[in-house]
This record gives C-alpha cells, sequence and structure tokens, in this order.
C-alpha cells in the first residue's frame, strides 16, 4: 500500500531479482498498472550469462512507462547494456527522487551501496526497502539467529524500510 501512487525503481542484483519478480509483476499487471507511476529496473549481475528471467525482460520493456536497464559486474564482447555496479550506473535513470519508492535486493554489499546512492539522490529513508533474508534460519522466530536489537527478521520482516533498518544496531 505503502507504494500505490508513486514511481517504482527496482534494484536487483544476481538472486535478488527471484523475490522481486512477483512485485514487479503485480505493479506490471495491466490491472494494477494504472495505481503506479513510472516504473524503473536496475537489474545486474556478474554476467550476461548469470542474469535470471531473461524471458521476462522484453515483455518489461515493452510496458508503458517502464524502463528496464541491465548491467554487468566487467566488459564483455557484444555487450550493449551498462557495465558497472548498481549504485555506478544509476545514474544513467532519470530518477525523480521525491516522487519514487525504491526496492533493492541482491548481495548484502550492493544492497548497502545502493541504498547510500539513493539516499546521496534525495531519496527518504522512508521511500527505500530492503530484504534481510540472508539472515533467516528457522524463519518462524524459534531459533533466534536473525535476531537484530529487539526484531526477528523472520517475524517483523524480513523487509524492512530503511527507516525501521536506522533503529537496529549496525549489524544488519
Amino acid at each position: 500500500d505503502a507504494m500505490r501512487g508513486h514511481n517504482m525503481l527496482f534494484v536487483a542484483g544476481g538472486l535478488g531479482l527471484a523475490p522481486l519478480r512477483p512485485l514487479i509483476m503485480e505493479v506490471l499487471d495491466e490491472r494494477c498498472r494504472k495505481e503506479y507511476g513510472k516504473v524503473q529496473m536496475l537489474l545486474a549481475a556478474r554476467s550476461r550469462q548469470d542474469f535470471m528471467f531473461l524471458r521476462d525482460f522484453p515483455q518489461w520493456e515493452q510496458q508503458p512507462d517502464t524502463e528496464v536497464l541491465l548491467t554487468i559486474d566487467r566488459e564483455e564482447p557484444n555487450w550493449e547494456g551498462a557495465v558497472g555496479f548498481p549504485h555506478q550506473v544509476i545514474d544513467s535513470l532519470s530518477l525523480e527522487a521525491e516522487e519514487t519508492v525504491a526496492v533493492v535486493c541482491g548481495p548484502p554489499i550492493m544492497i548497502k551501496a545502493m541504498v547510500t546512492k539513493l539516499g546521496e539522490l534525495g531519496l527518504s529513508p522512508q521511500r527505500i526497502f530492503t530484504t534481510l533474508e540472508m539472515r533467516m534460519s528457522c524463519g518462524v522466530g524459534k531459533c533466534g539467529k536473525c535476531n537484530i536489537g529487539h526484531r526477528y527478521v523472520c517475524v517483523d520482516g524480513p523487509v524492512f524500510r530503511m527507516d525501521e533498518l536506522a533503529d537496529m544496531p549496525d549489524e544488519y
């Protein structure tokens, strides 16, 4: 609900596209599309062979008011997309920070770099969502391995806004 009425920015690194794909499909679904503004996707992988859900990309790119930017870590022959880590190439998107909600999923180092960059671009912590799934073990709040301060990632999340994470110890 917090995302409706806003532009959407999806940033996925590697396997991070798997948990974001259902949300992307929902936002782009013709029954829901009018509830969101512009949709931008920054999809990253180590190499062109490492992208997941390639069959979806052409369909996503054809959606109205939707932009898909693909990036890989290092130069490859005949690659026409961007080269670099997501926080390095996001400047090529025309981001309207005051109107945008960002959802970031991928390796922890990518998430931290991307969240920092989004803040520099003017996105408030209340408009940046990320996941801490990598901390979960049992998934039901019994083992305590996902505990951060007074929160259990598996019970209280695993999706958090950055302002919620700011209230937690830095160990995430």
